[in-house]
């Protein structure tokens, strides 16, 4: 059987990117889904806009992308969507709006002061219970920001965790000078994030193989056996290194035999599930039949970020698309829903927002992520330096061994291949 110098596991970002940088190795890609590009999947309607089903802007402290994007030749667009976010969804209510910005105020001033994120006061306290006591209003504020920058709430997340993902980067839970930035503004994916991905796949020549999903990895006298389910049945692959591009969890059952301290810290990441609902708009002109709206659950956010995102262009030349999700908060309670009444709860809202779209609306798609989005959870931070420490010749790429964004998953990526190269 064909010895490969190495075999990566996982087709998002992180681990094409780690198979660009060995491209001239022997090398194949295992993901078990059927796209490319992980949590990055899109989708170009014919003669039409895109729909996002993940991750999608780059903001401004994402250098890594645009640079990786621009190599490739992939185009980037302007966009204003997320823009000041946390600005646009403050309470219109004075005393609570006061009170939101005392919170945001502690928030920046713990941002400047640069700390171990070990400390237990960092780690092992809730970011809720650090903001302290406030109204119902001024805690579902800083939950929905929360939610919308990690799928996870207050509760969940560490003060590390709410200090990282506040503000205008999340590189980061300190806001210090040696932040890298490019300066082309907040931007996206023309045609859709996953054009990045499929442009990667593309670069290494097309050594991906989707709809193959990993059962285990043991080592043996030449390297490594990966064994997987794939279209055909079973298959094994031989291996001298391996890039485990895959989440946390799943990375610690696919090696049954990782040193204890290492299956400790992939078990202690965690993912919030999220639930993509993209809305397709019409142009103006351009009736659609109304929508078969069905039952969904009263007082559930169907949507997280108010319908914030979406394509850049003008809709009533051209239509577009709100790329609505829900975070895990209410993706949880919804979860086995059927899948119109989760459409239809997604439009209502949708609806409600922006009624000049009634008899616009094109289509609603549905895409359910249970590994959405890895969390920065309370006690992660003990674990954290060990993600991404190589084990033998297994290296660890993904966006939680480095930060919880694209960003991340490329600079891990990256990482993960420099450590294969340097063997």
């Amino acid at each position: 059987m064909r010895l490969r110098d190495v075999v990566i596991l996982g087709g998002g970002l992180a681990g094409l990117t780690a198979a660009l940088k060995l491209k001239h190795l022997n090398l194949e890609v295992l993901d078990a889904a059927s796209w490319i590009g992980g949590r990055t999947r899109s989708q170009r309607l014919p003669g039409g806009p895109w729909l996002n089903f993940g991750a999608q802007y780059i903001t401004e402290d994402r250098p890594a992308v645009v640079e990786l994007a621009d190599s490739l030749g992939v185009e980037l667009i302007h966009s204003e969507m997320f823009e000041d976010y946390y600005k646009l969804l403050l309470p219109e209510d004075a005393p609570t709006r006061a009170e939101v910005e005392a919170g945001i105020r502690r928030i920046e001033e713990a941002q400047s002061q640069p700390r171990p994120v070990t400390l237990p006061e960092l780690d092992d306290v809730s970011f809720a219970d650090w903001l302290g006591p406030m109204s119902e209003a001024a805690a579902d504020y800083f939950d929905r920001i929360t939610l919308l920058m990690n799928c996870a709430s207050t509760i969940d997340l560490s003060v590390v965790g709410g200090l990282w993902v506040w503000g205008d980067q999340r590189t980061s839970p300190w806001n210090t000078d040696e932040i890298p930035h490019h300066d082309r503004g907040e931007l996206v994916v023309a045609g859709g994030t996953s054009e990045l991905a499929g442009a990667l796949a593309a670069s290494i020549g097309g050594r991906v193989s989707l709809r193959t999903r990993v059962t285990s990895v043991t080592e043996n006298a030449e390297g490594y056996l990966v064994r997987a389910v794939g279209p055909d049945g079973e298959r094994t692959l031989h291996a001298r290194r391996v890039v485990c591009a895959l989440p946390g969890p799943i990375a610690a059952q696919v090696f049954p035999d990782l040193p204890g301290w290492k299956l400790e810290a992939l078990r202690a990441v965690r993912y919030g599930r999220w639930i993509s609902t993209p809305i397709v708009i019409t142009p103006a002109g351009r009736t659609a039949p109304p929508y078969p709206l069905t039952a969904s659950r009263p007082l559930v956010r169907y949507n997280a970020d108010g319908f914030l995102a979406r394509t850049p262009g003008d809709f009533d030349n051209e239509g577009g698309t709100y790329h609505s999700f829900m975070a895990d908060a209410a993706a949880r309670v919804v979860w086995n829903d059927p899948d119109e009444s989760i459409k239809s709860g997604a439009l209502r809202m949708f609806l409600k927002e922006h009624p000049e779209y009634a008899d616009r609306i094109e289509r609603v798609e549905l895409h359910r992520w249970e590994l959405g989005h890895p969390q920065y959870v309370r006690g992660l931070m003990k674990h954290f330096a060990l993600l991404a420490e190589p084990v033998g010749g297994i290296t660890f790429a993904g966006d939680y061994t480095w930060q919880a964004n694209m960003e991340g998953a490329v600079r891990s990526g990256e990482r993960a291949a420099q450590q294969v190269l340097s063997k």
